[in-house]
């Protein structure tokens, strides 16, 4: 009303100062004004990223495998992944098999500013993988991304088929391929009802070449993919579905007891293997999760990625 009804004669002709009316004019004008500087000013810095946006602010990321390395807490995919979510906002739900670890991941989340609860599950049984979402679902009630992360290397594995036991093949397939078919068969329902989201299966590499006497784990890997694919078709477009490939990270599990010396020779002489010359970090697996769990990955749906440094497509001489 006062912006319409506004004109020359409510200027006060003695005094020649405005009235009330056009003080009030003015102030309207200017409050718009700024308004309007604002709200662009806000969508320039969101677009330019000159504002930090939580990528993942209130969702739910379920993640096998999140415990710390199981010796003195060092670095692993899963709870590096947890931590780089959980700094995007997102609540974490930490599931590992190790106790003591995987409350460590929980503790340093939650210490952080962050969400996080730990739940002990093995993903190789079907009524503990029931039962973590169905404790989910009561905590947060949802559930917007599921990492599958968790795998096993135990056993007499490293021979090829023929002389692999039985006893450790079926072991190696029920933890690191039907433990995610299990995962992602109780958590898309959850999934749904929260309306949609993203699934993300930490493969290998491996699941393109093979190394001689080590059989079975690159066959979990490929399967893996090819779960991937299937999931990536069957319940999209409100679940898109995606894998890792990485070639070889540095994770505390796989250190052994090499004393620092041997440790980093070992390296040395791995990362000669990669065109990048050196190898990969945990927190570099986890941008990736961190992409492909977030809206900026939007429209990518059954892929496999490699995070590899490039060895896939290289030759095999030292670099």
């Amino acid at each position: 009303m006062i912006l319409t009804s506004f004109s020359p004669n409510f200027i006060d002709s003695k005094c020649e100062k405005p009235t009330f009316s056009v003080c009030m004019y003015q102030s309207i004008q200017e409050v718009m004004i700024n308004f309007i500087f604002s709200r662009y000013n806000f969508l320039f810095l969101r677009r330019y990223s000159l504002i930090k946006i939580m990528k993942l602010k209130n969702k739910v990321a379920l993640i096998t495998g999140a415990a710390l390395g199981y010796k003195d807490g060092g670095a692993s995919i899963g709870s590096s992944i947890a931590f780089r979510f959980a700094k995007e906002g997102a609540k974490i739900v930490v599931v590992d098999i190790l106790e003591e670890m995987g409350k460590r991941t929980v503790q340093i989340i939650n210490e952080t500013g962050g969400t996080a609860i730990f739940i002990k599950a093995d993903v190789s049984k079907t009524e503990d993988v029931k039962n973590l979402i169905q404790s989910t679902e009561d905590r947060f009630n949802q559930l917007n991304c599921l990492v599958n992360c968790a795998a096993s290397y135990e056993g007499d594995i490293f021979h090829n088929v023929m002389d692999t036991p039985e006893k450790d093949w079926e072991n190696i397939i029920n933890i690191n391929l039907n433990g995610y078919f299990r995962m992602a068969k109780y958590s898309i329902p959850l999934i749904l009802k929260s309306g949609g989201g993203s699934i993300i299966n930490i493969s290998s590499n491996a699941a393109f070449h093979v190394t001689k006497d080590f059989c079975v784990y690159p066959v979990t890997k490929a399967a893996i993919n090819s779960l991937t694919r299937t999931l990536a078709v069957d319940f999209a477009p409100k679940i898109r579905t995606n894998s890792i490939c990485p070639g070889f990270v540095r994770i505390a599990n796989s250190e052994n007891d090499r004393t620092p010396e041997e440790l980093q020779e070992w390296i040395d002489g791995i990362a000669k293997k990669y065109p990048l010359k050196r190898v990969c970090s945990v927190d570099e697996i986890a941008n990736i999760a961190l992409f492909l769990a977030s809206n900026e990955a939007s429209y990518i749906n059954g892929q496999s990625l490699s995070v590899d440094g490039g060895y896939l497509i290289s030759d095999t001489h030292d670099f």
